[in-house]
């Protein structure tokens, strides 16, 4: 790549590329649980050598969004949809603590935030798109976490080096089925 090149990375930076880039997409169900991940052609699609994809795939499988199996290949972890429940209580607990916290330690620029990502989840949800919804409405909880100034919630939700954009790992089952209607959208 060209030094000017907006793609180029500095070394040492592809294994979190490929990382980003595949949580992403295991997050978004842009790569469906079961789905095979093909190391040679994950390179040749983020133009880079395989130790970075490895590094990436290992790091994924610590996070439990891919399974590594024997004969080394790679797929998108299964949803536990037997125990997603369990998820679902921490989360609910966790959502309520962040919101305490926010309550207790916001300003004017964190209720503005918090403001601007709810009616950004309002308009997602009026236009019926489920990869929006799930994106904002994580924005929309680590905008709250961010208010309550308390690093170690704000970890979970928004991992170090990636913003506000995920939650800690976790698959979520297809919400197009859900009537968007049962989604609340503050009007």
């Amino acid at each position: 790549m060209a030094e000017d090149d907006p793609q180029e990375r500095k070394r040492g930076t592809g294994a979190r590329f490929v990382y980003d880039t595949l949580r992403d997409e295991i997050l978004n169900l842009v790569l469906q649980p079961g789905e095979p991940i093909d190391e040679i052609s994950l390179a040749d699609r983020l133009s880079m050598s395989r130790t970075p994809i490895r590094e990436a795939l290992v790091r994924l499988a610590g996070d439990g969004l891919v399974t590594l199996l024997p004969n080394r290949s790679t797929v998108v972890s299964q949803i536990d949809f037997p125990n997603l429940h369990h998820f679902f209580d921490a989360l609910t607990l966790m959502y309520r603590v962040t919101t305490r916290l926010a309550a207790q330690f916001h300003d004017a620029a964190d209720l503005a935030e918090i403001r601007a990502r709810q009616a950004a989840f309002a308009k997602v949800v009026l236009a019926g798109d489920t990869n929006g919804m799930i994106q904002l409405n994580r924005d929309f909880h680590v905008a709250i976490a961010e208010a309550g100034r308390n690093p170690y919630y704000l970890q979970l939700l928004a991992p170090a080096g990636r913003g506000a954009a995920h939650p800690a790992p976790v698959l979520l089952p297809d919400l197009r089925t859900a009537p968007a209607a049962s989604v609340y959208t503050g009007t």
